[in-house]
This record gives structure tokens, sequence and C-alpha cells, in this order.
């Protein structure tokens, strides 16, 4: 039962700080630290003190988002609405969000901003898969920290990710069950753990369906440092009939390619990717992709941060994101006689 004699006093007398110092600090005032603050708050749901519940205090986290610049391109927009959709939250929150955005050299050198080696921050999310020394130097400050769109073996943080393996699988499935046998792949597996998941939903497609895995089908066509899409690639001298694109930006990029070497999608090749961000629909033929939602990452990325902050020693949780398939115009359906060739 709480105790209803308790007072800023009490808290005060509990922590052996000042009257002054506690107001300030329930009262979001200046000139107390976060440290001091948080300890300020947990004495107050020790001793039932529940006058400054519907202070802003309560509700005004400062909140980083990081991302790698590669990931946050101009004409790219996956983690860019990820970050729009996630600062709407917390302004209707009353939290602040602070964007982050790390080049590759900073990347690289663990070159950690500032204010977050300044412990400014209550909790970092980190969107797009980062050199693993920088993760490893952010993690050691001891904030809270929420990967997005990614995950690592052997760090115990929480993610928010999709089932890549799985979503690789269904879009293989769906250029088989259209008569493609054979289908190549478009993306380094080593560059981040989601394309490795994504090619190898794909492998497993192919074996399950006792299809060839033709290692020359498999093309990159981005820059893994700076992350620019280009056109100096060479297109294998035998084309699949169908690639998989590990996301919407790259299979745009490849349309391109196929059209200087007057390839036509889909008549001569189908195409189906990820993300289904705006690119895909405008597209010429718009994309057949697989949608993965950005406001339901931010969403569930918001509530991990929190529950993390309210409950600091609970186990890490990683959460999956759903996802569906969005039929355009890009995959043609091969008749028989096409699946002989």
């Amino acid at each position: 039962m709480k105790n209803k004699r308790v007072s800023m006093q009490t808290i005060a007398d509990k922590l052996s700080i000042s009257k002054v110092t506690v107001f300030k600090a329930l009262n979001n005032q200046p000139g107390v630290s976060l440290e001091l603050k948080d300890k300020i708050i947990k004495v107050c749901n020790e001793l039932g003190y529940d006058k400054w519940s519907n202070n802003t205090l309560k509700r005004n986290y400062k909140l980083a988002f990081i991302v790698p610049k590669r990931f946050f391109l101009e004409n790219e927009n996956f983690y860019s609405s990820i970050y729009y959709y996630l600062n709407k939250e917390c302004v209707t929150e009353n939290f602040q969000l602070s964007l982050f955005i790390i080049d590759s050299h900073s990347e690289i050198n663990c070159i950690i901003p500032p204010p977050i080696l300044s412990g400014e921050f209550n909790g970092i999310f980190v969107a797009g898969e980062m050199n693993i020394s920088f993760l490893n130097t952010l993690v050691a400050k001891k904030t809270p920290v929420v990967f997005i769109d990614f995950y690592i073996s052997g760090f115990n943080s929480d993610c928010i990710i999709v089932d890549n393996y799985y979503v690789g699988y269904v879009a293989a499935n769906y250029l088989i069950d259209n008569g493609h046998k054979k289908i190549g792949f478009l993306g380094n597996p080593k560059q981040t753990t989601s394309i490795s998941d994504r090619f190898f939903g794909y492998r497993k497609a192919l074996m399950a369906n006792d299809f060839e895995y033709n290692e020359s089908w498999n093309i990159v066509n981005n820059d893994p440092v700076t992350g620019f899409y280009h056109l100096d690639y060479e297109l294998p001298s035998v084309l699949p009939t169908a690639y998989i694109c590990h996301c919407d930006m790259a299979a745009y990029f490849l349309m391109q390619k196929l059209t200087t070497a007057k390839i036509k999608v889909p008549d001569d090749i189908s195409i189906i990717s990820f993300d289904n961000t705006q690119l895909s629909q405008d597209c010429n033929p718009p994309l057949t992709t697989i949608d993965i939602s950005t406001k339901e990452f931010a969403k569930k990325a918001l509530e991990q941060m929190e529950t993390r902050l309210k409950e600091p020693t609970v186990p890490c949780h990683r959460e999956y994101i759903h996802t569906s398939l969005i039929e355009r115009s890009s995959v043609k359906k091969l008749e028989k006689l096409d699946c002989a060739l």
C-alpha cells in the first residue's frame, strides 16, 4: 500500500540531497543530471510518491537514432521512413529524438558522436547493420540500445527485425510458382545479415525444388562502403529468367542496367524485390515486392525501448515485423514452353 505521508522531503532525505533538487527533477528543470533524475524517479516509485505521475519528466526521455550514411541516401527512403514514423511516435509520447548519420570514416574508426559519449541520451536506436567494432564501442556505454532491421550473433541487445530467411524463401517460391526455374540473386550476402538471410532463404527454395544454383547469377550493384548503386558491372553472359533483388533500390538499378542492354522486364526477365518503398511503385514496370512496414518497425522499436528503460533487467527481446507479398507487373508467368528453355 502506498504511503500517503511521502513527500519531496522524504525523497530528498532518502537520497541525501536537497528538496530543491527533487523539485527540479520532478518538474524537468535544468541542473539535475539524467543519472540523478533516474534515481529520484526510482525512489518515488519505491516509496509510493505518485504526485509526479502527470509530470512531463516521466515521459520525457531523450533518445538517439543512429544510422550509417550508406543506408540514409537521398534516393533511398526505407530508413528515413522508419525515422519519420519513429519521430512521430516520440512526439506523441513527449520524447525527444535526435538523428545521427554516421559516415564511413567515423564508423570504421569507431568515432561515436560526442553527445552520445557524454551520456546525454536515455536510449539509442541503431538502424541498419554497422561495423562490429563501432557497435562494441557503443554498447560499452551501457546505455540501452535497440537494433532496428538487423541482429548480430554475440550481441545481447534488443532487436526489431524481419524474418529475412523466410521472406527470401517466399520470394523464390513465388517465382517458382510462376514457372521460373532459373533464378538469380542480386546482392552481396556478406554485406548484412538481412541480405545473407534472404540469400539463404532463396537457396533453400532452389534446393527444395531440385533447381540449379548458378553462382554466376549472383551479382552485386552497390558499393559496400558508400552504399551507392551503380551500373558499372557485367551482366552474366547467360541470364536466368528471374532475379530476386535484396531491396527495391537494387532492383531499380538492375532494371536500368537491363534497359541499356535492351533486355525487357518482365518479357525477357522477371524481377522481385523487398521493402515496398515508393520507388517500387514508381518503377516501370512497377515492382512485385515484399512489403515491410516501416511504421510497424518504428512502433515496435519504441515499445521495446520503453520496456527496456522501465525494466532494465528483463531478458533481451527479438521482435519480428509482419511482411506481405505485393504483386505488381515485374514478374511474368512462364508458359510450359518457356520453362523448358
